[in-house]
């Protein structure tokens, strides 16, 4: 009888012991999941191609940079269509490009309740449709790794794409996918794909402390 309560006994420890350690493994995951960077910072937005290529030299050989500059582009884009489209073709790969062009076309429609002109100022540190989306000064982005996804070698896109999240207050889901891919040969990492900071953000609440501003 004894060694029958002995067993149950140290089974019921074992099981207790799985469970914390269970437990223990999730809320190490769940802390590496909200943990991001916020580390890559710039102070304006360049106002032509070469200013552009001298940033993508200083930035885009990181998957943080590359992000970056995509918001660079798109705002330049904004400005100037031809300008922005041959910058936009330096940091994005071929097959994302045309998505893109397409949907910055929507965003950026002029005297359209649909446009979204504030839409890169929403990527950035600070601002909220509260305050007009004027960001924090330098512009600076908030990144994390997807924890849901792990780097992929891809055939197609002659690299490994590695999956990050962009934070924006502009979204009631604040973490927007994006992935970039280092293009086998090539010195610098390239944009293939991100959808989901080609959406609407929302609109400047009516009652915002600040008009938009715009960026410098």
């Amino acid at each position: 009888m004894k060694s029958k309560n002995l067993i149950l006994t140290l089974a019921c420890l074992l099981v207790m012991s799985f469970s914390a350690n269970a437990q223990l493994g999730n809320a190490l995951k769940n802390a590496s999941a909200k943990a991001f960077s916020d580390k890559v910072s710039i102070e304006k937005i360049p106002s032509t191609l070469e200013e552009f290529q001298a940033l993508q030299a200083e930035l885009g050989n990181t998957p943080e940079g590359c992000i970056m500059l995509q918001l660079v582009a798109m705002e330049m884009y904004r400005r100037d269509r031809n300008v922005g489209l041959e910058c936009l073709k330096l940091n994005n790969t071929e097959t994302n490009l045309s998505d893109v062009k397409r949907r910055l076309n929507e965003l950026y429609r002029e005297n359209d309740s649909y446009a979204r002109p504030y839409l890169v100022s929403s990527c950035f540190k600070g601002a909220t449709p509260a305050n007009g989306y004027n960001p924090d000064k330098p512009f600076t982005i908030q990144l994390r790794k997807d924890p849901n996804r792990s780097d992929e070698r891809s055939q197609m896109l002659k690299g490994y794409v590695k999956h990050y999240q962009l934070y924006s207050d502009g979204y009631d889901t604040h973490w927007r996918g994006i992935d970039v891919v280092q293009v086998h040969g090539e010195p610098y990492y390239r944009v293939s794909n991100c959808p989901s900071i080609l959406t609407q953000c929302k609109e400047i609440d009516f009652d915002a402390t600040e008009e938009w501003k715009g960026l410098e």
